[in-house]
């Protein structure tokens, strides 16, 4: 998702323009693996998700539903969402936009300015990645494929991976056992406050991606140990292993 203006201004311009500012209250953590949220993290998926969510809930609510509503607690699987507006319908709302998503992708989905360039600088670096989302597996993987993101991110931890989703810790653990790191050894990375819950609760480090948010408040308040207002900023502290 895109930051509006007052998630922006929420930042504060130490966030913009002071690595020093940025940095965490301790010493930073030997990280071994990074683990990245999907959307509002690597993808700049917030147009697509709105379009089609909106889209599915005309065609069956017959309803116009506001773009905040849409993205109220986004990170959590998509059937809960249309399960709170359509308790009885909502594995129909969810297989209709799931049709609509993947038809509209190639046409919406970009990846966030600078994240192609940091992927490659931490492979390089000797980081192992993963990615942690809550998107079902035909909708994660419409991305990676798109954007060959299994160059740098081999583990793709899915909603239907887990039992417990975000802000329960399981996919995070997941994904650093696949990895082969302990969670303390991983850092979290994500747009959304279930991300930086459930990395406290796995014992990984976190990271708030504040180039994608669409509450910057709201992900400060869960007090990530980071701040990133842009994706090279992750880059000061996973300096090369």
């Amino acid at each position: 998702m895109r930051v509006d203006e007052d998630a922006a201004a929420a930042r504060g311009p130490h966030l913009r323009n002071s690595a020093e500012d940025r940095a965490p209250a301790g010493p930073a953590r030997p990280y071994r693996a990074v683990l990245f949220d999907l959307d509002g993290t690597l993808l700049d998926s917030g147009e697509l998700i709105l379009t089609a969510f909106q889209a599915t809930v005309r065609a069956h609510l017959h309803r116009e539903i506001p773009r905040e509503e849409v993205f109220d607690m986004w990170s959590r699987p998509i059937r809960e969402r249309f399960h709170v507006l359509a308790t009885d319908r909502d594995e129909l709302l969810t297989q209709d936009y799931l049709h609509r998503y993947l038809a509209l992708h190639d046409r919406y989905a970009r990846l966030f300015p600078g994240i192609p360039d940091l992927l490659e600088t931490l492979k390089r670096s000797g980081y192992a990645m993963g990615i942690v989302t809550s998107k079902r597996r035909s909708t994660a993987m419409a991305a990676v494929v798109r954007f060959r993101l299994d160059r740098w991110c081999p583990i793709v931890i899915v909603d239907e991976d887990v039992r417990r989703h975000k802000p329960d810790p399981e996919s995070v653990r997941l994904a650093a056992a696949r990895l082969d790191v302990p969670p303390a050894a991983s850092l979290m990375v994500g747009d959304s406050p279930l991300d930086i819950a459930a990395g406290q609760a796995a014992g990984a480090g976190t990271a708030a991606a504040l180039w994608g948010t669409v509450d910057a408040r709201q992900l400060l308040a869960a007090a990530p140990d980071l701040r990133l207002a842009r994706p090279e900023d992750l880059l000061s502290f996973c300096r090369p292993r």
